[in-house]
């Protein structure tokens, strides 16, 4: 137990002891302030100071050294214990005052790792030891000594990091180290690196291999021999070596590997140690072949191009077609070919128009998406047609066929141009041929199919009732005649007006002429349509509803009157076609700044997929009627051509069992 006439002077400190515990003589000799300034230079070099504090009265002493840790000029104030805490970092506040208070209470001594802020803002890290001084056993004061570290953590920090970054570098270059102890003759380290490169783990590699001549049961048999004569002659004579070989792991991969061997002697000229230093180098050395192969690939392909490079010369400036090299639009190359379709002198004068697209017709619209492909490498074989203009006026045609090249060491594009306009002529000359009879076809099979279609329903009404009266004629009362007789004539009357109103129409198809247009009285013109057409539907039990002149009377539509009783025909015999027994044709219209014309019927309808295809001649398929009527299919596309010729529009709105109504759209007229 110490009392408070043995405790340290905290101005002085503890005193040096000799190595037999007596005071040194030139420390009992020296006077207090040589002491003070000896103690004072120790603790300027160990970075270091010593405090004190008087628990009851709170008072707490610090030596000059002290001060500098705090980053203060050394004074004689002297603090309470609760400021000395400020001092603190405040991560570290709390942890560093219980430490001290603790001490104060238990009499036990303590050591904290903590970090101080300076005046100015800079942190520093600090090592604070205290021993407490009692009396009666319970403590009076606490007395420690304060170590600033800050430089020697940034030292060993700088050393860890070093040292990871040492082993990162050896993981990244595939880096193994062993060491041999010559004392013992023994592998004494192997580094986790090089385990894995033998595909094991450490202690296993160590147990396996306690001296480098045992390496060679891991090395393939052909470099074997060579390995373990380097190395032990390497060992016997403190000699470094530097050999490659292949090694084979316990699980059958073979890795190549390159190996570094440095000795190590002692003061005396001895081996003390021998370090290997041992390199996975097999993806380098896959590198290196392939390398090697492409180098050797490039070399042969070289020679060719300079082969081919000197046949293409010889063979292109003798050529009947013309040749270009093209970069950038702009020629590298051209040979005397290609400078007569362009009546130029000659290639130079090619070269210098620079940008070829100048002399391409304007109106080939494909010419520039062209250009930019074949710039892009993305037409290699594939032939162009292009009309260019020539320096003296003259168009010309030309097939361009084009392919990647290399040219003077980059990049290019090498056509092969052809003229072709005589043939090019000669080909659009037939198309338009081939066109013009296209269409003289196609009108003559649609004015047949369109009499085909139109006419015979009205003539197989003139056989009917005609065959009826030579059969039944004898049994008929004259009424009865006479009622037969009208219906033939009437049927009569209307394959005439059918075959008028088909002529006309054909007429005006082969001659493309415009319709005549005249303000047509709609509600007339709708009972004229579909009063030949009544006895069709009697005949099938199909009522006709003319609701046009209840809701139109007096409307005039703008409408070739011929054109238009073909399309109110054609919708309604649809109708009557596609209805059952029993079933309603209804004609309505709605009357706007536009007329809308509508035929709805009661019939099979049809799906949606299938009215897409109703005005289409290329898809349209006729289909027969509920009594097996056959069509030629092209009466709805008829109807389509008609309307929009009159600048109207006709449409659909179907579905299965329910019917069909179709719309048709003409301009109002009005009649002065």
């Amino acid at each position: 137990m110490s009392s408070p006439r043995n405790k340290p002077n905290p101005a002085i400190g503890i005193m040096p002891a000799s190595p037999s515990g007596s005071v040194p003589t030139f420390w009992a000799r020296s006077s207090p302030a040589d002491k003070s300034s000896l103690l004072s230079m120790a603790e300027a070099i160990g970075n270091m100071g010593h405090w004190h504090w008087e628990i009851a009265d709170d008072i707490v002493s610090w030596s000059d050294q002290v001060y500098r840790i705090y980053g203060l000029e050394p004074q004689s104030r002297k603090f309470k214990f609760a400021s000395t805490v400020t001092f603190s970092h405040p991560d570290d506040r709390e942890k560093s005052s219980e430490a001290i208070k603790r001490a104060a209470i238990t009499g036990e001594p303590f050591e904290i790792d903590a970090r101080i802020i300076r005046p100015d803002g800079e942190v520093r890290s600090v090592i604070v030891k205290g021993q407490p001084e009692c009396a009666d056993g319970r403590p009076v004061a606490l007395f420690g000594v304060i170590t600033d570290v800050t430089e020697a953590i940034a030292a060993i920090s700088s050393i860890q990091d070093k040292h990871e970054m040492l082993d990162l570098a050896a993981e990244i270059a595939q880096l193994g180290h062993w060491v041999w102890a010559a004392d013992k003759s023994i592998i004494s380290f192997c580094s986790d690196k090089l385990a894995r490169i033998h595909g094991t783990t450490v202690s296993a590699f160590l147990a396996r291999f306690a001296h480098p001549e045992q390496f060679t049961n891991a090395i393939t048999l052909s470099h074997r021999e060579r390995y373990g004569a380097t190395v032990l002659q390497a060992l016997r004579d403190g000699e470094p070596y530097a050999i490659e070989y292949r090694l084979v792991t316990p699980d059958g991969t073979q890795k190549e590997i390159r190996e570094i061997g440095h000795p190590l002697f002692g003061t005396d000229g001895a081996l003390t140690r021998f370090i290997g230093t041992v390199q996975d180098i097999t993806d380098g050395k896959r590198r290196e072949n392939e390398l090697r192969r492409a180098k050797s690939a490039v070399e042969v392909q070289a020679e060719a191009l300079r082969r081919s490079e000197t046949k293409f010369r010889d063979i292109v400036e003798g050529s009947i077609q013309g040749i270009l090299i093209l970069r950038d639009f702009k020629p590298v190359f051209a040979n005397e070919a290609y400078a007569r379709m362009l009546g130029v002198p000659g290639p130079e004068e090619v070269i210098s128009l620079g940008d070829l697209r100048r002399v391409i017709m304007p109106d080939a619209a494909d010419t520039d998406a062209y250009w930019k492909m074949v710039v892009e490498g993305r037409l290699d074989g594939t032939t162009h047609r292009a009309g260019l203009r020539t320096i003296d006026g003259r168009v010309i045609w030309t097939d361009a066929v084009g392919r990647k090249v290399e040219w003077e060491g980059e990049p290019a594009f090498l056509l092969t141009v052809i003229d072709v306009t005589e043939r090019h002529l000669a080909e659009q000359e037939l198309l338009n041929k081939t066109r013009q009879l296209q269409d003289l076809n196609l009108q003559k099979d649609k004015l047949f199919s369109i009499i085909a279609h139109d006419l015979k329903g009205p003539f197989n009404s003139v056989i009917g009732f005609s065959d009826l009266l030579v059969a039944r004629a004898g049994n008929l009362s004259p009424d009865k005649v006479a009622d037969y007789a009208r219906l033939v004539r009437d049927s009569a009357i209307s394959v005439h007006g059918l075959f008028d109103n088909l002529l006309a129409w054909a007429a005006f198809q082969i001659r493309d002429a415009a319709p005549r247009f005249t303000a047509v009285d709609l509600a007339a013109t709708t009972n004229g349509s579909i009063e030949p057409l009544r006895a069709m539907g009697t005949e099938k039990g199909i009522t006709i509803e003319n609701a046009v002149e209840a809701s139109a009377s007096g409307v005039h539509v703008l409408a070739d009157e011929d054109l238009l009783r073909i399309v109110l025909r054609n919708l309604v015999s649809n109708g009557i076609k596609f209805s059952h027994a029993g079933g309603v044709v209804r004609i309505t219209a709605a009357v706007g700044p536009m007329v809308r014309i509508s035929v709805q019927d009661t019939g099979v309808g049809m799906k949606n997929a299938d009215v897409a295809n109703l005005f289409r001649l290329d898809r349209n398929i006729s289909v027969p009627g509920t009594r097996g009527e056959k069509g030629t299919g092209l009466g709805l596309y008829l109807c389509h051509d008609i309307v929009a010729r009159h600048g109207g529009a006709i449409t659909a709105e179907c579905a299965p069992n329910q019917g069909c109504t179709f719309h048709v759209t003409l301009p109002r007229a009005y009649p002065a």
